[in-house]
């Protein structure tokens, strides 16, 4: 997918669905910014609507040399909309209209994510506003639903590669119309902004993303301290059972002749725990800042994705199939928990094991989409392909 380059050194702004404007006109204060406001209606529909009022607006948008387009579709942009390249995209309380289906509006928000990723600047920030109870995360509060029952703004946007880095109280300081395309308001004591940024997840193995981090790294300046040549480190999987994040463990190769070693990386032997060592030795008090540099944003509420592998094997010893979900879904590998029961099939005298995946990221976009095609293809794929006979 094309993104578009950005060369403004003023800040693009776009607002889209912007009712009668009104919220539009709250954002002209900022000059340093270019303000590009849309509707969805077209201007003749617009001036029907609301009258005297968005006259009033459009006027002093165009006063304020702000841009003002109409018949705008956020799922579908074409036009002049998309001859520029966003800093900011703002969307308040999008709605398909009338009493919709609840997985409409979810569609609603991915196809919102997939047109608004075509014009955003990589380093871009995506705002949308809801009220609480749709979104779906944890900031809901009292309002939280059931999965089911919401909008589930953070998947949708992870299947464009966007996190949610940020949710914060919205206070509608303008007219609160449009709602169902007409002049009524609706009401809104206090909205949540959700705030994105593009992140989108990439699989990359754990060996690679330890050994190619930034020299700003923890570990790095780990390595640095004690004189360790990171060429001649390679890592491994840790034990099967446990969060995978604790697990990962350094080794030098036995051929390697380091004399002034670590104290927790010893020639030819594991360390067992390593993110504790580093931090202990470096004083860090964020064990996620080991693997990641500093200015990595956080995902605000990390989804977690569950799904079980199950396998015949001739032993009842549980096999390790760790090795190939690291290189299947890399730091998206959470934890791996063996079931403690197992089922030997009278006929055939093999055994069957079952594990239980999970998967989630701190910093980059899983969507459940994403996963189902991790589990059910491309994990079930790479285990057939090395002997397993899955379930």
């Amino acid at each position: 997918m094309d993104i578009m380059p950005c060369t403004n050194s003023k800040r693009n702004i776009l607002v889209l669905g912007d009712g009668d404007l009104s919220y539009s006109t709250t954002l002209m204060c900022d000059k340093n910014a270019s303000l590009t406001a849309t509707v969805y209606l077209s201007k003749d529909e617009l001036l029907s609507t609301y009258g005297e009022s968005v006259e009033k607006n459009i006027a002093t948008l165009n006063q304020n040399a702000a841009d003002v387009l109409f018949s705008v579709d956020a799922r579908n942009l074409s036009g002049k909309v998309i001859e520029k390249c966003y800093d900011d995209v703002h969307f308040n309380f999008p709605h398909t209209g009338g009493k919709g289906k609840i997985s409409e509006n979810k569609l609603l928000l991915k196809d919102c994510f997939k047109n608004i990723l075509k014009i955003l600047n990589p380093s871009g920030n995506v705002e949308i506003a809801l009220t609480p109870g749709q979104g779906g995360t944890p900031a809901d509060g009292s309002k939280l639903r059931s999965k089911g029952n919401t909008w589930n703004i953070q998947d949708a946007a992870a299947e464009s590669g966007f996190i949610l880095y940020k949710v914060v109280e919205f206070t509608a300081d303008y007219n609160l119309s449009g709602y169902r395309s007409t002049s009524k308001s609706f009401f809104c004591n206090k909205g949540l902004k959700h705030c994105f940024v593009h992140r989108p997840f990439v699989a990359t193995p754990i060996a690679a993303t330890l050994l190619s981090l930034p020299s700003e790294s923890l570990l790095q300046k780990y390595l640095n301290k004690h004189g360790i040549d990171s060429s001649h480190i390679r890592v491994e999987p840790g034990p099967m059972v446990g969060n995978f994040n604790d697990l990962v463990i350094l080794k030098i190769p036995s051929d390697h002749d380091q004399e002034n070693d670590a104290p927790a990386v010893k020639r030819g032997k594991y360390c067992d725990d390593l993110a504790a060592t580093i931090i202990d030795d470096l004083g860090i008090t964020d064990k996620k800042l080991l693997f990641f540099p500093a200015d990595k944003i956080e995902v605000a509420y990390p989804p977690y994705y569950t799904h079980d592998v199950s396998m015949w094997t001739d032993s009842k010893i549980s096999p390790n199939i760790t090795n190939i979900l690291i290189k299947c879904a890399g730091l998206s590998l959470h934890k791996v928990s063996k079931r403690e029961e197992f089922y030997l099939d009278p006929k055939t005298g093999r055994y069957s094991h079952c594990f239980s995946v999970t998967y989630s990221h701190p910093f980059e976009a899983l969507s459940e989409k994403y996963i189902k095609y991790l589990a059910h293809t491309l994990i079930r794929d790479n285990l057939t392909q090395a002997g397993f006979e899955l379930h």
